[in-house]
């Protein structure tokens, strides 16, 4: 019996083995691999978180569009300066009156006592 006999009866067992190897291999590699329902549920689930995000970035655009621009706040400053400084005015009047007001409410209430007082 030579080598090449030998090795043709071991051809079969040997195929076999390796045959069985690379059945194991694609065995082991079928968790590599994504399945199609997983993969098109996976997609679906994407495509809606999506549609969500876009619709979220439309409202915050629209949003942003309804917010003023840097003139249209320079001139709301401007003029809630000119309010502050016009209320400054109010009040340094209000303040005036104030003094005004108690320097002739003291001569009234002394004409009020005597009167009521003279009446007794």
């Amino acid at each position: 019996m030579d080598w090449w006999e030998m090795l043709v009866r071991l051809s079969s067992a040997i195929l076999l083995i390796i045959q069985g190897l690379i059945m194991w291999g694609l065995w082991s590699l079928r968790k590599q691999f994504v399945a199609r329902t997983h993969c098109d549920a996976q997609c679906q689930a994407l495509g809606k978180k999506q549609t969500g995000l876009e619709q979220a970035q439309t409202k915050l655009e629209q949003a942003q569009k309804a917010l003023p621009d840097a003139d249209e706040v320079q001139a709301m400053a401007v003029q809630l300066a000119e309010i502050e400084g016009s209320i400054k005015a109010v009040m340094a009047t209000v303040q005036g009156q104030a003094e005004l007001m108690q320097r002739i409410e003291r001569p009234l209430n002394l004409l009020l006592e005597h009167h009521v007082r003279g009446a007794r």
